[in-house]
């Protein structure tokens, strides 16, 4: 008896080690570029999983195995940062006297006209009316009858370029675009007058990984069977393209960073569709110069895509660290018009 326990004592050991070292590994890729490492890259995505494992672990040994508790807690401590891009938990903070509220949505066409009430009024476009935010940023946003009119009545300054909008309660000095990599990816940059700064604003919708409602309803399908052979199937289509779409996405980034680079210490906002978890590579690079509002004040997983099957965040507001301090980062998992859900964060004078 005193052997079998050993020997399970020792199997579940070995097995921790094992999905810590995955968990390590999950996390050390994303310092790797997808340009030279394209599928070694896409282990990152698994690094939820693995986190989750590592805790069920700890709960594991605390109630069979006390003294052996420690291997998944040292496992998960020294990934502890990452665990706070993915999962933030903070403490509520009063805001700054002054603050500047920021949203980012993608709209996915307002919706589509399915989503238009017979008065001609939109529900993403009363939406973004009620939220008296006052830098809007919008991806997949065509121009399409009144809205911009109707957010241009309620004070703010509307510029348009390809399906990227931006709406100010800040003066708008000028606007232009970044050309990045791959033809479908560009970003709207602008340049905003707060006070006597300029603020740079760089409204982004990089590289989709070009999921089809087909391969997308395939691989959902695939996973509700529970089959070996099933999943493999489903999952090898969407494999492929994310391989394909992860090296665009880092060139795009580490083009956007150089903008950023050239820019700073001067306030600069990057705020859109990433189409990357918080724990990745584009993320990674942009972190090491700016601040992620929803790790500094947001709360849980925060997901902004939310088709079945591929609940991520992939939305994100970044911000120059020196010159502000997130305030009640939030998700709006009500507003079900788009494939994304808008994230917005408060922007307050940074206090040390």
């Amino acid at each position: 008896m005193k052997f079998i326990k050993t020997f399970f004592v020792q199997l579940f050991t070995g097995a921790n080690v094992a999905t810590i070292l995955l968990l390590w590994l999950s996390c050390a890729v994303t310092y790797l570029s997808p340009v030279d490492h394209p599928r070694l890259g896409l282990l990152s995505l698994l690094f939820p999983i693995f986190l989750l494992v590592n805790v069920l672990f700890v709960v594991f040994w605390l109630i069979f195995k006390f003294k052996r508790a420690w291997i998944p807690l040292v496992g998960l401590l020294c990934c502890f940062s990452f665990a706070r891009d993915y999962f933030p938990v903070n403490w509520p903070a009063a805001p700054a006297d002054s603050t500047l509220s920021v949203l980012t949505y993608n709209t996915h066409d307002y919706g589509g006209k399915s989503a238009d009430h017979d008065d001609g009024t939109n529900p993403i476009v009363n939406y973004l009316l009620a939220s008296d935010a006052d830098i809007i940023c919008l991806q997949e946003s065509p121009r399409r009858g009144t809205f911009l009119q109707q957010l241009e009545d309620a004070g703010y300054a509307c510029a348009h370029i390809k399906q990227f909008v931006l709406c100010s309660r800040l003066p708008i000095l000028s606007y232009d675009t970044l050309a990045l990599a791959a033809h479908s990816a560009h970003c709207m940059r602008s340049y905003l007058l707060d006070g006597t700064d300029t603020v740079m604003v760089i409204n982004v919708h990089l590289q989709s990984n070009q999921l089809s409602p087909a391969v997308k309803s395939a691989y959902v399908d695939a996973i509700a069977k529970h089959e070996r052979d099933s999943i493999r199937k489903g999952l090898e289509p969407v494999v492929v393209l994310l391989t394909e779409a992860s090296p665009v996405r880092s060139r795009q980034i580490d083009s956007i960073q150089a903008v950023v680079d050239e820019w700073l210490p001067r306030p600069v906002i990057v705020c859109g569709d990433f189409n990357d978890t918080p724990v990745s590579y584009s993320l990674r690079v942009l972190t090491s110069k700016l601040r992620s509002a929803f790790r500094e004040s947001g709360q849980g997983l925060g997901y902004t895509f939310h088709e079945k099957g591929f609940p991520v965040r992939i939305d994100h507001i970044l911000f120059s660290g020196d010159r502000w301090k997130s305030y009640k980062s939030t998700v709006c998992d009500t507003l079900e018009y788009s494939d994304h859900f808008p994230i917005s964060t408060k922007l307050g004078k940074y206090r040390p």
